[in-house]
């Protein structure tokens, strides 16, 4: 994992990072694949139109909402907080995830692998440095090495980083690259969870998800996690059933100065500052985590709420789709780069939207669309 510059102030976000692992950023992902809420799709697709390429990709990914619901620790944290937010208006349910269990504490993450199986795709590994074009046609990559490879059409895929950074080094400087992105913050906790809330040692871990809501407009999951921090005294040396952690996105509103800035030289610089509603929905969202620990437990001593270096999760919108040329979207409401007619991108980086929940699988469903439509010949 590379970081572009960890000693740069928040606004220009240090957690922020690419990844040139086998499985790219995937290699961070927990599968975790919630639908967006209809407040988060925008105007661009039909309510048909999401129904459909949403269901499709949760077909391609394997998701599903149940993987759980045999957790004892699940069912009474549903029993003990269910009626709560109910109350609130609020939802708690099952997270909805690309993968199955195989053992009690064991879950098998669908990958590459899982959704590419039997259907003859050739993967070929190498370095792609530019994308070339023949009269406003994308006519192949050049590699690092050298050689070109012709294509009759080229789909950039690499995430809401280096989608932009290739576009930047093909000539595409299209001026809505790199501006109006978002991304989430992250707040972080770990949870001693009360005795009778508790299942036994054997237990299957929860993983339940809290959906963002019009009084509460963030994204936030009750689960077990990898843990970034390490505990504090005296609770360094916990049965692995009494905890829970708590992970809350929360939606960094879109700004037309929220900016990727790419230099000729490749050089990156990011300037998002937190603007008022930002800092205010940040402060909800840390009152919101102290309320649900205290539902349920108590938080452990060292891994008290936190914020993630701002960067660390989804940025969205570094390469924005939308239905005009109008200078703040980059390509068309397929994904087709403006001034092309066979250049694609299927990333993060093209959801326009601020979107609370993880943003995964509003990705795969844009990407599937768009590879309906490339492959029409429209």
């Amino acid at each position: 994992i590379t970081y572009f510059d960890q000693t740069a102030p928040p606004r220009g976000l240090p957690g922020a990072s690419v990844s040139a692992a086998v499985g790219g950023q995937g290699v961070l992902w927990t599968n975790n694949c919630p639908r967006p809420t209809p407040a988060e799709r925008g105007e661009l697709l039909s309510d048909d139109e999401w129904e459909h390429y949403l269901g499709a990709a949760e077909r391609y990914l394997g998701v599903t909402d149940d993987t759980f619901s045999g957790s004892v620790r699940q069912q009474r944290i549903l029993e003990r907080l269910g009626p709560v937010l109910a109350a609130a208006g609020r939802d708690l349910r099952g997270q909805p995830m690309a993968g199955r269990l195989v053992a009690p504490d064991t879950v098998h993450y669908v990958a590459t692998d899982d959704i590419l199986a039997g259907v003859g795709v050739r993967i070929e590994t190498a370095d792609v440095r530019h994308v070339l074009f023949h009269r406003g046609r994308a006519s192949g990559v050049r590699l690092a090495d050298g050689p070109t490879v012709p294509a009759s059409a080229v789909v950039v895929a690499a995430g809401a980083f280096d989608t932009p950074i290739l576009l930047h080094r093909s000539g595409i400087r299209h001026p809505a690259l790199g501006c109006r992105l978002t991304y989430h913050p992250v707040l972080y906790s770990q949870l001693v969870l009360d005795p009778d809330v508790c299942g036994g040692a054997g237990d299957v871990p929860p993983r339940l998800w809290i959906p963002p809501a019009p009084g509460a407009p963030w994204n936030t999951m009750l689960l077990r996690d990898t843990n970034p921090v390490p505990p504090s005294a005296p609770d360094v040396d916990l049965p692995a059933h009494r905890l829970l952690e708590i992970q809350t996105f929360c939606p960094v509103d879109i700004h037309p100065d929220n900016t990727m800035t790419i230099a000729d030289d490749g050089a990156v610089a990011f300037d998002v500052p937190l603007r008022e509603a930002d800092r205010a929905r940040m402060a909800a969202v840390l009152a919101d985590q102290h309320e649900l620990a205290g539902a349920l437990g108590r938080f452990r001593a060292g891994l008290e709420p936190q914020w993630m270096e701002l960067g660390f999760a989804h940025v969205m919108g570094t390469c924005r789709m939308g239905a005009a040329d109008d200078g703040t979207c980059v390509t068309d409401e397929f994904g087709r780069v403006w001034g092309t007619e066979n250049l694609y991108l299927a990333t993060v980086g093209v959801i326009p939207d601020p979107l609370a929940v993880n943003p995964t699988l509003t990705a795969a469903a844009l990407a599937i669309r768009s590879v309906d439509r490339l492959l029409s010949g429209a």
